[in-house]
């Protein structure tokens, strides 16, 4: 039932929310924007980036390449989508248009990890492209019936990785986890069961992939 409210309410306007005056709902979406997966993309792949690199202008350059092909370029569509009237707004609310942009970020990230890898651009950078493809593939596939939250799903990982490369000082992080999943039920974009799966989702798959790749 909740799940047909929320695609219900998609389907009428991203942002027909009573009382969207109150403070609640306007910390809300400020948490909402802050913490997401755009956002945060920035400051998450500097910190993979520098973590023991010994070029910094080297890991400076892969950085600005993994910034391009896993988040400003993904971006740009949405943002060009938007313009034209395609989608709904930035977070693409409405879950049957999101196939579009889920099948572009993901051939972005693609290309941007041949990129990488093609000229032995740093490790830890590759296994991030690997776990948003394999994330993304997992998530639009989710998505072609139910709306799982990218936000919670996005922060998941990025919280994991950083706890597993930095250790116990990045475990913060997890509050912020719990702060975005919060803004996304209070702005109706999402149930609670499906930012829990998000996060659940991004967390697995993440310490899936590091594990495998060798990263600790």
């Amino acid at each position: 039932m909740q799940e047909q409210l929320t695609d219900g309410a998609d389907e009428q306007s991203a942002f027909e929310i009573p009382g969207e005056s109150t403070k609640r709902i306007r910390f809300a979406r400020h948490m909402s924007n802050i913490l997401a997966p755009a956002t945060i993309s920035l400051p998450f792949i500097l910190l993979v980036a520098f973590y023991h690199a010994p070029d910094k202008l080297s890991a400076l350059l892969y950085a600005c390449i993994t910034f391009f092909f896993l988040s400003a370029g993904p971006l740009l569509y949405i943002i060009i989508g938007v313009q034209l009237g395609k989608l709904s707004d930035i977070d693409v609310s409405r879950r049957t248009q999101r196939f579009g942009p889920f099948l572009f970020g993901i051939g972005s990230i693609t290309f941007g990890w041949i990129v990488l890898s093609l000229t032995n651009g740093p490790r830890n950078l590759q296994t991030v492209m690997i776990i948003t493809i394999f994330s993304g593939v997992v998530m639009m596939v989710i998505t072609c019936w139910w709306k799982i939250s990218m936000h919670a799903s996005s922060l998941g990982g990025v919280a994991t990785m950083l706890t597993v490369l930095y250790g116990a000082v990045m475990l913060p992080l997890f509050v912020l986890l719990i702060l975005v999943s919060w803004s996304r039920v209070a702005l109706r974009r999402h149930t609670v069961p499906q930012v829990i799966a998000g996060s659940f989702a991004g967390i697995v798959l993440s310490l899936i992939i590091l594990k495998l790749r060798g990263v600790n």
